[in-house]
């Protein structure tokens, strides 16, 4: 970070006590009338307002200019106002430690700070992916992330009132995070791991995973695809399920070694995406150089909090926590959108999921038309039974509902929906829930993602229907008769 650096000068001059007192600069930067520059003959505190506004490479141009602009730019209130958006007021200490001030302690980490602003980060590993947080640690001064997890806590059974044959089991999960073993580690006076090629542009060296196990990794930068640039055939992250994010692409022959997937300047540093690249390697002795081996680089983004945070228009939006039976937990964004995606559908090989699929097919095999089933018949005349929705219903219930996997298994993977409801107002409802442990809860018609191992024959269809049933708390799928 050598490369922002700036040596600081001696000052001199001198102001009465009072005058100091009442402004927040040094009492030599009191600036006389007489200047030639306009701007410099503004009262300091206007000049502070208007400095206020200037990020970090404006402030470090314009302390290039003159000595007084130099002094001006170097008052630490200007940079622990940058540092507030990137560190949770709880965090945020009167003290800029390890650092001698904040202007240093945010020179540091600059450009990185965008990591713990963001916070949650998701990754493109194959199928499964990975959920991580990350914050400042103002304890040592550096940026860390770990993995966040979630686990089953012991449950029950109960029948279902409203069909007995199926059992409900609770499912009240324990989220937490992994904190034995950090998956980023960014430390205080980070050095590039390749200067040669620049802050930008090279990669950090980070220590993480456990002693002994010969396992290594670095962080290195990444740079947007312009949307204009972009075709259905390229493998981009985050993936196109998650709606009005810059992305990058997911996939190189070189391992992403090359400079077009990297920044060449300032500019073209992605505050949304970065990468990992984690390799292992074993040597003989004490010698420094080894082999290595089973080189992988996992590509992260963030989430639009716009996507996940409730509204009272939107309140159905999380990231919530899915019981996949022997997948385990798997974490899940769920959306409220305008319309639901149309996902291309894969040609049906398998006899078991085509039967899963249509178990209403007749003798002869042909199936029965959707909507046409005595099931879509009922649902309609318990549809027109409840009353016309009120002002703040229809508000509410409009619109579709995704839910797309932030982790995944073998057979639906990361980024992929897993149910969508087409329609939660009107038109999707089937009956307002009156049996517990559901009572109140909206029951609508949804889609369900199903695929064998691999994400083979993977098809979004109406199980007999596939419903869910929505609560202001609680989001849950079943498929009824």
């Amino acid at each position: 970070m050598g490369l922002f650096k700036l040596a600081k000068r001696a000052h001199d001059g001198s102001a009465e006590v009072g005058e100091a007192e009442e402004s927040p600069f040094p009492a030599d930067t009191l600036i006389s009338i007489d200047q030639d520059a306009p701007f410099l003959r503004l009262p300091p505190e206007i000049i502070h307002q208007i400095l206020g506004y200037l990020q970090c490479q404006s402030l470090l141009s314009l302390s290039r200019v003159c000595r007084q602009l130099h002094d001006l730019a170097q008052n630490d209130l200007l940079w622990a106002n940058l540092l507030r958006p990137n560190i949770p007021p709880k965090d945020f200490s009167p003290d800029p430690y390890p650092s001698s001030s904040f202007r240093d302690l945010y020179i540091t980490h600059h450009p990185y700070w965008f990591l713990p602003r963001h916070k949650i980060w998701i990754s493109d590993e194959p199928h499964i992916g990975r959920v991580m947080m990350v914050k400042f640690d103002p304890r040592r001064g550096c940026i860390e992330g770990y993995r966040l997890l979630a686990e089953r806590n012991s449950s029950h059974g109960i029948l279902w009132p409203h069909k007995p044959s199926v059992v409900i089991h609770s499912f009240n999960p324990k989220v937490h995070l992994w904190l034995d073993d950090p998956i980023l580690k960014l430390p205080h006076d980070i050095v590039p791991f390749n200067t040669r090629q620049g802050w930008w542009e090279g990669e950090i060296k980070m220590t993480v995973g456990r002693p002994g196990h010969n396992t290594f990794a670095s962080f290195f930068l990444g740079r947007d695809i312009p949307e204009h640039l972009q075709d259905r055939s390229m493998e981009l992250w985050p993936p196109r399920t998650i709606p009005g994010m810059p992305r990058v692409r997911a996939a190189s022959a070189d391992k992403f070694q090359s400079k077009g997937h990297k920044p060449q300047k300032y500019e073209e540093i992605s505050t949304t995406t970065f990468r990992m690249r984690h390799w292992s390697q074993f040597s003989a002795g004490m010698a420094h150089f080894g082999v290595r081996i089973g080189e992988e680089v996992s590509t992260w983004s963030t989430i639009d909090p716009v996507l996940y945070t409730p509204t009272p228009e939107k309140p159905y939006q999380g990231i919530y926590v899915g019981d996949y039976a022997g997948h385990g937990c798997e974490f899940l964004l769920v959306m409220q959108t305008e319309k639901a995606p149309v996902i291309p559908e894969t040609p049906m090989t398998s006899s078991y999921f085509h039967a899963v699929l249509n178990p209403m097919a007749g003798d002869d095999g042909s199936e029965v038309e959707a909507g046409k089933g005595p099931t879509s018949s009922s649902t309609a005349t318990t549809s027109g039974a409840h009353s016309p929705p009120s002002q703040h219903d229809e508000r509410v219930y409009r619109g579709a509902i995704e839910a797309v996997k932030l982790t995944g298994d073998p057979n639906i993977p990361r980024g992929e929906h897993t149910f969508i409801a087409d329609d939660i107002g009107r038109r999707g409802l089937i009956r307002i829930a009156d049996e517990q442990p559901f009572r109140g809860a909206r029951v609508v018609k949804s889609r369900g993602h199903i695929a064998a191992r691999g994400f083979q024959n993977g098809i979004c269809h109406p199980i007999d229907p596939l419903c869910v049933m929505l609560t202001r708390f609680q989001t849950s799928s079943y498929p009824p008769n």
